[in-house]
């Protein structure tokens, strides 16, 4: 498969500009590699190498020079978004967190209370048989009648 060099179409969208590239082998092969991908590159020079033993190359190639293209504005949909997302999700996230911590103080309280209550319900549950009835007559704990 022969490689094609693709030329832009006539007219040029801009000026020809000639540029010396300086480099290892692999950079000015990646520098000439994105010139012919952005269809850019009109034409180059065999690469040379550097004088006095140095291992660089040097290439000189014809380009298109144009303006790189502006970045994509982010759609405003996306933009409007977050703020809406973070609007609902922070109190949501902090009435959960409260509601936590208060159950939580609520059962730590409940067991620290309980020996009281179960103390209280103890003392409650005496009284009520010292004071109940136990016959007819007798109305309770010292009851007159029958000397209870």
């Amino acid at each position: 498969m022969v490689a094609r060099l693709m030329r832009p179409a006539d007219p040029v969208p801009g000026p020809i500009v000639a540029r010396r590239v300086v480099g290892t082998p692999g950079e000015v092969a990646a520098v000439v590699a994105t010139l012919r991908h952005s269809n850019r590159l009109i034409g180059m020079s065999l690469p040379a190498q550097m004088p006095a033993g140095d291992p660089r190359v040097w290439v000189t190639v014809r380009f298109i020079d144009r303006p790189r293209a502006a970045r994509a504005a982010v759609p405003a949909r996306t933009v409007r978004r977050w703020p809406v997302v973070t609007a609902v999700a922070v109190p949501a996230a902090t009435t959960v967190a409260v509601a936590g911590y208060l159950a939580v103080q609520l059962v730590t309280a409940l067991i620290a209370l309980l020996p009281l209550l179960a103390g209280g319900a103890f003392v409650l549950a005496v009284l009520g048989l010292l004071l109940r009835r136990s016959g007819v007559c007798c109305p309770g704990l010292h009851c007159p009648g029958c000397n209870h």
